[in-house]
């Protein structure tokens, strides 16, 4: 695709030859060269942007600019790699590969520039093909009645019933002015059968004298949609077609609204600005008339207190096959499928639209068994989904998103994916576009965000502060994503384990980016040579021969596949991204041949605190551009002796290393974790010199001994804070409750004595987590944790109460408990019965594990 070729050759023009100090020294003639390409090739995306998704000719200018920017990406990294693995005393060799870099960037810079002239020649041609919409954008027989869909005419409400009553109550609120309800969900999640069944309800036709239902299809002009809507909710003989003109259509709709209690359903909105657009031709008489609209695409900018956004779920298992059963045919009994329940249940992920056809489909079987076997195959290669649709609302993407949503191909379908690694991910591979003051990292979760507003992706669970923390793509939109990636050879998925040793070379040169992962069924297109970029594992090591040369991503690898050819490590030299899970002595070498190295992670999941370690060669910090350093337990490196300005993260064993002379080399650092061990005693003194540090997480080994510092040595922007055996005394949580900033507070068996108490402090403090097997009594004065928003106790096998100041508290959302006491728990109710009292409806008790129950404690 020529988003993804666009992308990853700026993003290698920027690192190679656009920053303070290239690799290769360029002349004044290659420089106009980089700059032109550049410029070129800025112009090149802009245009992919505009017309991505239009007619035959701009599908072969993409393809044409795809293949370009491939091309040219693989013969300017070749010949740098040629200058970099010159021998540095021969300097003729230098000289002639540069020479010939040179050469190959003004190609690229004629190439592209060819190309920007053929789009200009085209250009009024290709906007009239591009202009016309693939499919008329509304359906010309709308009706005041939504269609009868007859796949769904058993489903009903099923597993719905609560997202009904909640539209239904805000339909018939007593609040007069104009409401604006927004069904918002993924496709295929059931958005227009919940409103055809509030459209259809006795209660809502009777409240209503004007009803009107508008279904939108893909593309949109305001004028259609206000002229079918007129159609709608207009007697025949008040209105004749096409004798409004488009001017005074939408005047037309808001004299004929005005002074009337009217419901107006737009129905498969695809995005915001067919809202804007249209938004003013509603007038709000105090009448108490509503606007329901079903959407993929929900708008976080919009600030109007009137409108309420309804967010779709997922069903569960008892759900999914209560809808099966309900569309199977009336001679097909629910019992003769109770042997593929648990895959009709897993397969579908909780998706109607899945649900219904899959039943319709087992419903007209004989053989059970095997019709599932030809329907789960299906299901997992293209799914359901309609695929115009899906593409259509892919091409709604700005270009940056396209890039961005494609990625999420590379792993495993259905598995919960790591916000951090993402991101970082797509920041190396050259798909974040900095905005001023606003770094690449917060740039890119505004990417993620903006995905799953469109509900394209789906939050699988979010952190203490709030943010996502990991996150999926369902796997109906994975299986098609999946298939139009490797059709466009750019990313190929390969099962391993189908496939004996030795035989998966094939797939080695077929893609940019190889992802190694289990999966049911394989779709493979493989095209001409196409240089591997990025490979990720996510099974165990496996047999294939990957060329090394122009690799900048090596993510979750094996470090046996690494060790099994070290005469070829030296061939990597691009590298931005390593994820090992092992240090082996080879890669010190590779560490230091790789000067665009952002992330290196060095972690198995076998690692324990206290186990042997294994000192780290300190030429680690020689690579400039390195961002993230995470080395899990096992591994202890000394300190830097020069600054690390670009510096974000780091995660190290730290025995001696809390000193000032150590902290100031990071004065960029947001993220700090640290393994503390040793038995002499620790003072985690000079953090203050952090200044940007923002999260903190401090871990110590059991017998080490830690002190905290005063209140003004903490760093005042930090916000996180976890503390794990850290044993605390009284004085160092109270230095601890004054920080200005803190927002999230864990405390694992973090401080000694059987009594906590909290005359003030923790003000601005939203999540407290209290892990302590030996705290008897928590005791908080008034005025302390008033901005609490999440409070959960974990292991409080003694503790006798939460305390009651709690019940005080608006913001407190939710309480959870795990392996408490039961007083806990009674103590938790009624808090929770109190804040219901006083008009708190939001606040929920969560009780996870057994209760503990002090009668099963052994007796000395």
């Amino acid at each position: 695709m020529a988003c993804v070729a666009l992308s990853s050759l700026m993003a290698t023009m920027e690192l190679e030859f656009l920053q303070p100090s290239p690799r290769v020294s360029l002349d004044d003639e290659a420089s106009i060269s980089v700059e032109s390409l550049f410029e070129n090739l800025s112009s090149l995306q802009a245009f992919v942007q505009e017309k991505s998704g239009g007619g035959a000719a701009i599908r072969d200018l993409e393809i044409k600019i795809r293949d370009f920017a491939l091309h040219a990406e693989d013969r300017i990294e070749i010949q740098l790699s040629n200058f970099v693995l010159a021998n540095s005393k021969d300097t003729q060799d230098q000289q002639k590969a540069s020479q010939q870099l040179h050469q190959i960037l003004g190609e690229a810079a004629e190439n592209a520039a060819d190309l920007l002239q053929i789009i200009i020649n085209q250009a009024d041609d290709e906007a009239n093909e591009s202009g016309q919409p693939l499919i008329p954008w509304l359906k010309q027989n709308a009706a005041l009645e939504p269609s009868n869909d007859t796949s769904l005419r058993h489903s009903s409400m099923v597993g719905r019933g609560r997202d009904h009553t909640m539209i239904k109550d805000i339909l018939l609120s007593a609040d007069r002015n104009l409401r604006v309800i927004s069904i918002v969900g993924m496709p295929g999640i059931g958005k227009t059968t919940l409103a055809r069944s509030v459209f259809r309800d006795r209660s809502i036709a009777w409240r209503f004298g004007v009803r009107g239902w508008v279904t939108m299809s893909w593309g949109y002009t305001a004028s259609q949609m206000l002229h079918q809507l007129l159609w709608t909710i207009a007697e025949p003989d008040e209105i004749k077609k096409g004798s409004i003109p488009d001017d005074l259509a939408a005047e037309q709709v808001y004299n004929f609204l005005k002074h009337k209690r009217y419901l107006i359903v737009l129905d498969n909105l695809w995005n915001n600005e067919a809202w804007y657009d249209i938004r003013s031709c509603f007038p709000n008489d105090y009448s108490k008339s509503r606007i329901v609209l079903t959407t993929t695409h929900f708008s976080r900018s919009s600030t109007d207190p009137y409108n309420y956004i309804h967010n779709m779920t997922l069903l569960d298992p008892e759900e999914i096959w209560d809808i099966f059963c309900n569309n199977l045919s009336l001679e097909h009994t629910p019992p003769k499928y109770e042997n593929i329940r648990s895959q009709v249940v897993e397969k579908c992920e909780g998706l109607p639209h899945s649900i219904v056809v899959v039943a319709q489909r087992m419903s007209k079987c004989d053989n059970i068994h095997q019709e599932w076997k030809r329907v789960e195959k299906e299901l997992e290669l293209i799914g359901f989904l309609d695929s115009k649709a899906l593409t259509f609302s892919y091409n709604q993407l700005p270009q940056p998103l396209k890039v961005c949503f494609l990625y999420f191909g590379v792993f495993p379908k259905r598995s919960a994916i790591k916000v951090k690694q993402l991101i970082r991910l797509w920041t190396v591979e050259g798909f974040v576009k900095p905005l001023e003051h606003e770094g690449l990292e917060n740039q890119a979760y505004e990417y993620l965000q903006e995905l799953i507003d469109r509900s394209l992706i789906l939050i699988d669970t979010r952190s203490s502060d709030g943010k996502v923390k990991t996150c999926r793509m369902h796997s109906a939109l994975h299986s098609f994503w999946v298939r139009e990636a490797q059709k466009e050879s750019i990313f190929c998925a390969v099962n391993t384990r189908q496939y004996p040793q030795g035989s998966l070379n094939m797939f080695a040169n077929s893609c940019r980016w190889l992802s190694l992962y289990k999966h049911s069924f394989d779709y493979y297109v493989l095209f001409k040579t196409n240089n591997p970029r990025s490979v990720f594992f996510f099974q165990e090591d496996a047999e294939i021969y990957v060329p090394f040369k122009l690799l900048r991503v090596l993510a979750f690898v094996p470090s046996s596949f690494l060790q099994r050819v070290p005469t070829r490590l030296h061939d990597l030299v691009f590298l931005r991204y390593l994820y090992v899970s092992e240090w082996f002595e080879g890669l010190n070498d590779v560490v230091l041949a790789n000067r665009n190295l952002q992330t290196l992670v060095v972690s198995s999941k076998e690692s324990q605190l206290g186990t042997p370690t294994l000192h780290l060669p300190s030429t680690i910090w020689e690579s400039r551009q390195l961002q993230h350093l995470e080395l899990d337990k096992s591994y202890a490196i000394d300190p830097p002796s020069m600054d690390k300005d670009n510096m974000q993260t780091l995660s190290w064993l730290c025995p001696t290393h809390c000193r000032t002379e150590v902290y100031s080399r990071f004065p960029n650092i947001k993220k700090l974790k640290m393994f503390v061990f040793g038995s002499n005693p620790i003072i985690l003194d000079n953090l203050e010199y952090l200044e940007r540090l923002e999260r903190l997480s401090i871990s110590v080994w059991f017998g080490c001994a830690v002190t905290l510092p005063k209140p003004s040595m903490f760093p005042s922007q930090l916000m996180k804070l976890r503390l794990n055996g850290a044993n605390l005394s009284t004085m160092d949580l109270m230095v601890i409750g004054m920080l200005p900033q803190l927002e999230v507070l864990k405390l694992e068996n973090a401080f000694y004595g059987e009594v906590w108490e909290v005359k003030e402090g923790f003000f601005g403090l939203k999540f407290l987590l209290l892990e302590n097997k030996k705290l008897k009594q928590w005791i908080v004065g008034e005025g302390s944790f008033q901005c609490l928003k999440h409070l959960v106790l974990r292991f409080c096998y003694c503790l006798e109460e939460i305390p009651m100041i709690m019940e005080d508290i608006d913001t407190l959302e939710s309480i959870e408990l795990q392996q408490c006491c039961p007083s806990i728990i009674t103590s938790a109710e009624c808090i929770l019965e109190s804040q219901r009292d006083a008009g708190n409806n939001i606040l929920e008790i969560k009780i996870m594990g057994p209760e503990y129950d002090e009668s099963q404690e052994s007796v000395p």
